[in-house]
């Protein structure tokens, strides 16, 4: 019998990078990449939470979650994953299940290769 293969597409990615160098300006750089790893950390247990919370029927507090991810998100420059957050938020009060699922399945790609490309820039950064 055949291997099935899931296909799982690479999302545009949107990246502000006024917004990564403004967080640079006002923080300073040599703070700046401890707060940006801290952060990156927060969005990498906020998407796993919101998977929890949607597994367990929590879509109140799954509300709750993908909002605090769309803040951290668009703090850092990651628009397009704040983008997805704030769909996941508007979606878990809406009902939509197929969509909400849809849209969390989403979340996952988008936060991974967002948290993939900042980990590089810092890597290629020093």
């Amino acid at each position: 019998m055949p291997a099935i293969r899931m296909l799982c597409r690479e999302e545009p990615l949107r990246l502000d990078p006024e917004g990564l160098a403004a967080l640079y300006l006002e923080i300073g750089e040599a703070r700046a990449p401890e707060v940006l790893a801290e952060a990156l950390r927060d969005l990498a247990e906020g998407v796993a939470r919101a998977r929890e919370l949607r597994r367990d029927g929590r879509l109140f507090d799954l509300a709750l979650c993908a909002d605090r991810l769309e803040r951290i998100a668009g703090a850092i420059g990651l628009t397009g994953l704040a983008r997805v957050a704030a769909d996941v938020a508007d979606l878990s009060e809406s009902g939509d299940r197929a969509a909400l699922a849809a849209t969390l399945a989403r979340l996952d790609r988008v936060a991974h290769q967002s948290l993939r490309m900042i980990w590089r820039l810092q890597e290629m950064s020093g």
